[in-house]
């Protein structure tokens, strides 16, 4: 099906506009509903993270009908404009969100009659699920903040200890992970490195730098405190030899966990699971678990909206407020998906502290624990999203394999503007 332009993609104002707003929700009457939902997956994410559903709402069946990730976003564009069946619970992946929550086609949750209490999750997040008007219109499941993961062999061989907390006091700036960097690369004659690539060592730092959406509302391009200082440590890597030639998600890159060559990889919750157990799944005891030198950062994450076109909304709201904000929620995707969630109440429970959580594979160390802690850390943040955040990335990935082979920071930088005003004509510098 061809991707239909952005103009006509608001032509599905008007049609969703008819839709009849909800009577008022109400509490007292939430165990006894009654109906059917369907929400659009790409996996069993869903239908395993939130599987003890039925037993707090049994009269409430969910459909879970499978969209191939590579076409989801198109259908729930294509699907809205031309006033087709849009599901009751759409699932908003972050690389395209930032697009997607600025469509006037869902539902505002924290307001009358959903009134969702943002107070229930951690602040940082709230930009994660609103569009640009700062209204929420989604609330994420996974709480994707990020620490550094290492190889414990290569941290004492290298740094002269495999403690996390020792660690810490050692990598207390960017600066030192450079001169670290130079030090592994030497020291072993260029077959080890800090990070895989550049791509690693890019999403590593990125997410550090977060004070200022990308583009301003009088749609200026706004990259000077994000991409450029990001491009220049990157820079001083590749300088260094610090860095591999391994490019994300390729065969490679995945084979490089268990070639015990890099010493850091990425580490948002997701990614303990998905890309170093997956790719390295012999292992025991072989990775830790830090904090980045200035707190955390946030790196994926699925969120869910309801389209105004819902025929079910409060069904559908009821389902998304059990998986995302509730204590029992979050203890089904915790045992179901080893993530947490960002509802803050469970924080306040032994959910995430518990001896049950101390992972052999981390050498013992409580990761979910620890990513909590990295979560509350109040120099983690997330930055505003806008609609033209999935377009700029894309551009980026290609700028990265630039500074990979020894493009400068400044001329990298010049060109990925220049590039994405190719792309997004309607910015400026």
């Amino acid at each position: 099906m061809k991707m239909m332009n952005r103009a006509s993609l608001w032509l599905c104002v008007a049609v969703l506009c008819a839709v009849p707003v909800i009577a008022a929700l109400a509490a007292d009457d939430a165990k006894n509903q009654k109906g059917e939902i369907t929400e659009w997956v790409w996996g069993d994410y869903e239908q395993k993270g939130a599987s003890e559903f039925n037993n707090y709402y049994p009269n409430i069946k969910v459909n879970y009908v499978v969209i191939p990730s590579s076409n989801y976003t198109q259908k729930l564009q294509t699907t809205a404009a031309s006033g087709g069946d849009m599901p009751d619970v759409a699932n908003l992946e972050m690389t395209p969100r930032g697009m997607l929550v600025n469509l006037d086609i869902w539902e505002r949750l924290d307001a009358a009659p959903y009134n969702m209490n943002k107070g229930d999750l951690v602040p940082w997040a709230l930009p994660l699920i609103s569009n640009e008007k700062g209204e929420v219109v989604s609330v994420q499941i996974d709480n994707c903040v990020g620490g550094y993961t290492y190889n414990r062999a290569l941290a004492k061989k290298y740094f002269g200890t495999d403690d996390p907390a020792a660690l810490e006091k050692i990598f207390t700036s960017w600066d030192v992970y450079i001169q670290k960097g130079k030090e592994i690369h030497d020291k072993s004659n260029g077959k080890n490195y800090l990070f895989g690539g550049v791509d690693d060592a890019f999403m590593a730092i990125f997410g550090l730098y977060t004070k200022d959406a990308l583009v301003t509302p009088d749609k200026k391009l706004n990259l000077d405190s994000s991409y450029l200082p990001s491009y220049k440590i990157i820079e001083k890597l590749v300088k260094d030899k610090s860095v591999g030639k391994y490019n994300e998600w390729t065969p490679a890159w995945n084979s490089s966990f268990s070639s015990d060559t890099v010493a850091f990889f990425p580490g948002p919750s997701w990614f303990l699971t998905w890309a170093i157990k997956a790719n390295d799944k012999k292992s025991t005891g072989k990775y830790g678990l830090i904090t980045p030198p200035t707190g955390g950062y946030s790196w994926g994450g699925t969120a869910y909206a309801i389209p105004k076109a819902s025929k079910n909304k409060l069904q559908a709201w009821t389902y998304i407020k059990w998986f995302t904000m509730s204590l029992e929620g979050s203890k089904c995707f915790m045992k179901n998906e080893a993530t947490p969630t960002l509802y803050k109440p469970a924080y306040a429970t032994d959910l995430y502290s518990t001896d049950a959580n101390k992972d052999p594979y981390f050498g013992g160390q409580n990761v979910m624990q620890k990513l909590i802690e990295i979560g509350q850390n109040p120099n983690t943040k997330a930055r505003p999203m806008t609609k033209y955040d999935n377009a700029i990335s894309d551009t980026n990935s290609m700028i990265l394999q630039d500074l990979g082979k020894g493009m400068s920071a400044d001329a990298a930088f010049e060109k990925l503007k220049t590039e994405i005003l190719k792309k997004l004509p309607e910015l400026s510098k």
